[in-house]
């Protein structure tokens, strides 16, 4: 396991495909590891923090996913210790731009932002200021 490693959670297999080279790019620094819903991601953040072991640094979630959404993953954070969510800068990464999924993130105070796809650089080097990773996007 990395220090400087991140988990990509969302259903498209292409676009997590496409995410890992443009991250890789921008932020090489990172370990990217990918999950499809966000009950694998949430599982396995809390195997992490019961095993004492270390948490990712980052966290791009997609909102509309099978089995656990990105909402019901957040709404799951909600309910555990505030361990997880202090020590991971969590962005939401969505396709959808209805008012209502831009401003309901702003309700859950440890997601530090809201990310339109498709991922860029910019929106990279935007992430990466506020990580503590060394190197330049």
């Amino acid at each position: 396991m990395s220090a400087n490693e991140m988990f990509l959670v969302d259903d498209d297999l292409f676009f997590r495909v496409a995410s890992d080279v443009l991250i890789k790019r921008g932020i090489p620094e990172l370990d990217i590891v990918q999950f499809e819903n966000g009950l694998e991601a949430y599982q396995a953040l809390v195997e992490r923090v019961e095993n004492l072991e270390s948490l990712p640094k980052l966290l791009f979630l997609d909102l509309n996913m099978p089995i656990m959404s990105g909402w019901e993953f957040l709404e799951e954070l909600k309910g555990v210790s505030s361990t997880i969510c202090e020590q991971i800068q969590i962005y939401i990464v969505s396709s959808s731009i209805a008012p209502e999924d831009v401003n309901l993130f702003e309700t859950y105070d440890f997601v530090n932002g809201y990310i339109s796809k498709p991922l860029n650089l910019q929106d990279l080097e935007k992430v990466n200021e506020t990580l503590s990773l060394i190197g330049d996007v």
